[in-house]
């Protein structure tokens, strides 16, 4: 392949000749030759790469090592492997008449390397393509190819690059041209299922399993939640369960836990109230050990009392009903698509009637429907909307962003309360104006059981913190010694809200404006049928209360004796 002895030979002959020549065929054919030149050398790169690659899969098949990911590039595949280790390995197809370089397993369970089908031999030994009890030897030294740049034959070297032993086949054949870019050691890599299945040009396959995490989640249950189980009853959480291996189970003194794998059910036991000895309070720690030996804790945070709390948390993955009064299993579907005029909370007309409605079936049991105000049923007239819109500019919340919660810098992006997605909305007030709602929006058991609501978490809701600070066109910014409140009314019996039985909290006030999801513990309304909502504050512009009667609200924990 030397240039220069071929332009000597070239330039005398057409000098012989006696006639003038064109250099341009001679630097074509110079051109020619240096790019068949780099094809070759570029696909002894290549099988090169590729047969320590094709070790790396072996020796990870070997020794239980699991290959976390593969990552489909330009020309090839990167193979990442669980013990940190990443091997590259190209496309491409037998070209130049290379030799076909492979692995086979033999009799013996062992991974050994083999050319064009048959065993590699080195003093009459097959060669290991992996080490021995999981350790690399010398006897599993991968081979590698070159082209002799003499004779111009594909040969292999068994000892590191010391020896090469022709294979007696000429690298310049028929394909060299066309496919001397390629690789001939992988036909195909199929990493769609839990296996990755390396197809090998002679046809053999390697299959080595991927890294799988065991997925454990206990269900309706939120990070940092404390989960309240009655003093010597049980408490069972549906559970999501995959790739588990086995578990261990770790409780507080007293309590028992048990997962049912069959039936992806966690149980929790709170001890008896009598049993001075037992923890009141702890943590239930289950360890899990997937089927590839990866491992992971998930942590429940347990309080013995003397009632459950189930906590209503408007999350898709907590819904527990048959379904909404769409039709839908989840909270989101009740979610309008436009903040004001939108067809769930205004109805077809704009003005209603809507049916819009909700129930926490089988959870906490509290439901909520529109009130009929002005003769017809629509979010104008009041209602609770759920929600998961949030802004963040101050400047952008008027009345067209009546369901966002503002937030000035959400940690999660979304506005519920501890960086969940979804939270509600109440609108509605009534006052003495004359001008006000004569029915309020309300939350009630409808099951007709009266309990005692705990606790909700509120915070503002963006037109409303706007409008106290900033005013709009129909009121004037709360003052400094002013105040906007929400008043919690117990129902009776009957639904109908008791005045004498009442619970209030600031949004703003002299003290200070919440400015985060604030806990409102609502307990000392005793055991109620429900809780009517009404807003109140200082503002009146001689129509009655005139600040944005809104405020949002998340996590309404209910006690379950």
């Amino acid at each position: 392949m030397k240039k220069l002895p071929i332009i000597m030979l070239l330039m005398s002959s057409l000098l012989a000749s006696g006639c003038m020549y064109d250099d341009l065929e001679i630097r074509n054919q110079l051109d020619e030759m240096d790019d068949r030149v780099s094809k070759l050398e570029n696909m002894v790169q290549s099988m090169n790469s590729d047969i320590d690659g094709l070790q790396r899969i072996v020796e990870a098949l070997e020794n239980n090592v699991t290959i976390d990911k593969v990552v489909k590039g330009k020309d090839g595949y990167a193979i990442y492997f669980s013990n940190g280790e990443i091997a590259e390995i190209k496309d491409g197809s037998n070209g130049a008449n290379a030799p076909v370089i492979s692995v086979k397993q033999d009799e013996d369970g062992l991974w050994y390397w083999t050319s064009d089908g048959e065993w590699l031999i080195v003093d009459g030994e097959k060669i290991r393509a992996e080490g021995v009890d999981g350790e690399k030897g010398d006897d599993a030294i991968a081979p590698q190819v070159r082209i002799n740049p003499d004779t111009k034959m594909w040969e292999i070297s068994t000892d590191g690059g010391q020896e090469w032993e022709s294979t007696g086949v000429v690298a310049e054949g028929k394909d060299a041209g066309s496919s001397g870019e390629g690789s001939c050691i992988f036909k195909d890599v199929d990493y769609s299922g839990n296996t990755v299945v390396f197809t090998l040009s002679d046809g053999n396959t390697i299959t080595v399993p991927k890294t799988i995490d065991a997925v454990f989640e206990i269900e309706g249950v939120q990070a940092g939640s404390v989960q309240t189980v009655v003093f010597g009853k049980t408490r069972t959480y549906d559970v999501k369960m995959n790739g588990v291996l086995s578990f261990m189970i770790a409780k507080p003194d007293g309590w028992r836990a048990n997962l049912d794998v069959q039936d992806s059910t966690l149980a929790i036991t709170a001890p008896v109230k009598e049993n001075a000895y037992a923890e009141t309070r702890g943590t239930v720690s289950i360890s899990i050990v997937s089927e590839t030996g990866a491992t992971k804790i998930a942590m429940l945070e347990v309080e013995a009392s003397d009632y459950e709390l189930r906590v209503l948390t408007f999350e898709d993955e907590d819904y527990k009903g048959g379904g909404n009064y769409l039709g839908n299993k989840d909270w989101s579907s009740l979610i309008d698509d436009t903040q004001y005029g939108g067809p769930l909370l205004y109805g077809e007309t704009g003005f209603g009637p809507s049916d819009y409605c909700w129930w926490d079936e089988n959870n906490t049991f509290l439901a909520h429907e529109f009130p009929e105000n002005w003769g017809t049923t629509c979010y104008m007239g009041g209602g609770h909307a759920v929600s998961d819109y949030v802004e963040t500019d101050m400047a952008n919340a008027d009345y067209l962003h009546q369901l966002a919660v503002y937030y000035k810098d959400p940690v999660t992006g979304f506005g519920g309360h501890g960086g969940s997605k979804n939270f509600c909305v109440h609108y509605g007030y009534a006052d003495d104006s004359g001008f006000s709602m004569s029915e309020l929006p309300a939350i009630y058991f409808k099951d007709n059981t009266a309990r005692v609501i705990d606790h909700m978490y509120v915070m503002w809701n963006a037109y409303l913190a706007n409008s106290i600070f900033n005013g709009n066109s129909l009121t004037e910014p709360v003052g400094p010694d002013g105040y906007v409140k929400i008043v919690a009314m117990a129902l009776d019996e009957a639904l109908e809200p008791d005045e004498s039985n009442t619970v209030e909290f600031f949004i703003a006030s002299a003290e200070g404006n919440i400015e985060e999801w604030t806990k409102w513990d609502l307990s000392s309304l005793g055991k109620v049928y429900g809780i009517a909502f009404n807003m109140a504050g200082d503002s009146d512009n001689g129509y009655g209360f005139s600040q944005p009667a809104y405020f949002c609200y998340d996590d309404v924990a209910v006690r379950f004796e």
